[in-house]
């Protein structure tokens, strides 16, 4: 079954309503400038909602020990995800799990993915520029490609493209935000439960193949 993670999450009826339809981690946003950017506070507060077993992710970039210490102390996360130009021994050291996520624009991109040394699994995103002109990466960029470690695809992903990444790349899971939002920071429960369906429909599909 393809993981199913919805980042960005800043209310909690958006966080029902993932939840609701079943995925499999939500992921709260405390690295800064962005519109997702929550409090450590309110990204507790919300995390210490979320019913077992949905996995809760806090995304960081860049952060310091202290930040780290904080998060992992609030005991509202089961994970990390670290997006900035972290040292591996940094992901080494936690004790929670980790995500290392690598923007895409080229192979350089992947060598350098495929080359990092800390984090129990990669987030393949798009580069900033790309998301705001609703662009992925390319995907074919993937194929034929093999990573020591299990890795997310993200980056743009909604209902109407959800399929076709998926026949292409095969990931082990897929990371939901900016293509289930009418605008940043706010989920659509249609949007959502649509992409969900192409994810399912995946699933089947794959199952049926191998029977």
């Amino acid at each position: 079954m393809t993981f199913v993670k919805v980042c960005g999450i800043t209310r909690e009826e958006d966080m029902a309503a993932a939840v609701g339809l079943g995925v499999s981690a939500l992921g709260f946003l405390l690295a800064p400038g962005s519109p997702r950017t929550l409090s450590l506070e309110k990204a507790a507060f919300l995390g210490k909602l979320v019913p077992p077993p949905v996995c809760r992710v806090a995304v960081m970039k860049d952060p310091d020990e202290e930040e780290i210490a904080r998060a992992v102390g609030s005991g509202a996360f089961d994970c990390i995800q670290f997006h900035g130009s972290e040292e591996p021994d940094l992901l080494r050291g936690c004790s929670l799990r980790t995500i290392k996520a690598f923007s895409v624009e080229g192979e350089d991109d992947l060598d350098r993915a495929s080359a990092y040394e800390g984090g129990e699994m990669l987030l393949l995103d798009s580069r900033k520029i790309n998301l705001e002109k609703g662009r992925t990466f390319d995907h074919s960029l993937l194929q034929g490609r093999t990573f020591s470690r299990p890795f997310f695809l993200a980056g743009g992903l909604g209902p109407s493209n959800l399929r076709e990444a998926l026949e292409k790349v095969r990931p082990f899971g897929v990371d939901l935000n900016s293509g289930v939002e009418p605008v940043p920071g706010i989920k659509n429960r249609a949007r959502l439960a649509a992409a969900l369906e192409a994810v399912r429909e995946f699933d089947r599909f794959e199952r049926r193949r191998h029977s």
